[in-house]
């Protein structure tokens, strides 16, 4: 008797290894079947406009699924995309009370951050964000979170305090923010002089601002030898902006042999039509009609534009009396009001359209990217 049960005990040990497995697998199962029950719920309810419940319900599933979590955050984006940022928020808050890796919580964190960024609620972002400046995965992206945000409350001087860590990174787009918050900050400052602003420029070359501003105060002190160089800096770097920047490159007084020179580059190289303008302008004035008129005529058939168009009748009016003149004059006007329509600027990175120019792009808030617009109207 004995033996026969010496031989059941493996059988007994098998059939309980067995049974073990298997009421693990049904409470494995037990517990998909929640899960999707619950999931099943949810999304229903989101189907049917009851998105609070269906919040709720989705909630619930995260203390089972973890593994979820990307389509959590997709959902909470979702939301803030369309202005729901009490649903974003209460999404990205119990996602922060789940145990994760590190640089998956600090992800959430940020979103969470940006949540309450566009709610308003800038007093809850700021600490998130400040914490998360350490964070080397996401660093440039909270920084620029935080430009945002001290943006939109003008403190400048709270995105001073992270110079140095914006100069350990390598983004050309926050040194050119940082730049301009120190502009910001000194334009509040009458006794900024421009001594300060050459400065910057030379901390921060990838700026125009700092130059910009350093040859206006040198200008307005009469020191043009001192402005001219900063102006045609920018010349170099950005030939499309001639428009704004010749009639001050004028205002220091170069020679007129290099202004000259300056016009013929910007018009033949860069097809500039300010530039080309201009340089019609000084042949006029020293008595050089006719090349006046051939260099006009040959930039029109190149290079097709209004303005330049404009320019030509101007000068056909200078020539012209009586009945001529008269219609020259009312062609003029006309092409004058047309021009008067048109915008003058864009941004490189929204496509934001403007008549005046601006520092800060008032759409996509971002620094120096307003440019003044090319083609047949362009300047």
């Amino acid at each position: 008797m004995l033996e026969w049960l010496f031989l059941l005990l493996p059988v007994a040990a098998a059939y309980g290894w067995f049974m073990g497995s298997n009421s693990e697998r049904q409470k494995a199962l037990k517990g998909k079947a929640s899960v999707s029950k619950n999931l099943a719920s949810g999304l229903n309810f989101l189907l049917t406009d009851q998105e609070d419940k269906a919040i709720e319900q989705l909630l619930q599933l995260l203390d089972i699924e973890v593994a979820t979590i990307d389509t959590y955050l997709a959902l909470a984006n979702l939301f803030r995309r369309r202005g729901d940022w009490d649903k974003a928020i209460r999404i990205h808050e119990k996602l922060c009370q789940q145990k994760l890796p590190k640089p998956q919580a600090q992800k959430i964190r940020f979103e969470l951050a940006k949540d309450y960024f566009h709610a308003g609620l800038y007093d809850r972002a700021e600490p998130l964000l400040a914490d998360l400046v350490q964070a080397e995965s996401i660093r440039e992206a909270v920084i620029k979170q935080l430009f945002q945000l001290y943006l939109a409350t003008h403190e400048w001087h709270k995105g001073l305090d992270f110079r140095a860590v914006v100069e350990q990174t390598d983004s050309r787009s926050l040194r050119i923010g940082l730049a301009n918050f120190q502009c910001e900050a000194w334009q509040q400052q009458p006794d900024t002089n421009a001594e300060q602003f050459q400065q910057l420029a030379e901390r921060y070359p990838q700026a125009l601002r700092p130059r910009y501003e350093a040859a206006r105060r040198y200008l307005d002190q009469g020191q043009g030898s001192a402005a001219r160089p900063l102006l045609l800096s920018i010349l170099q770097q950005r030939p499309q902006w001639a428009a704004e920047l010749l009639p001050l490159v004028a205002q220091s007084q170069p020679a007129a042999s290099d202004w000259q020179a300056l016009l013929t580059q910007l018009s033949q190289k860069n097809k500039n039509i300010t530039a080309t303008s201009m340089l019609a302008e000084a042949y006029l004035l020293q008595q050089l009609p006719e090349q006046a008129e051939k260099l006009l005529t040959d930039k029109l058939k190149q290079q097709p534009n209004i303005r330049l168009f404009q320019k030509f009748i101007q000068l056909r009016l200078r020539q012209s009396e009586g009945e001529v003149a008269a219609q020259l004059s009312q062609i003029e006007q006309m092409v004058q009001a047309y021009l008067e329509t048109k915008v003058l600027y864009h941004c490189r990175n929204c496509g934001f359209k403007t008549k005046q120019p601006y520092w800060l792009c008032p759409s996509c808030k971002q620094w120096e990217t307003v440019e003044p617009l090319p083609g047949i109207d362009g300047r």
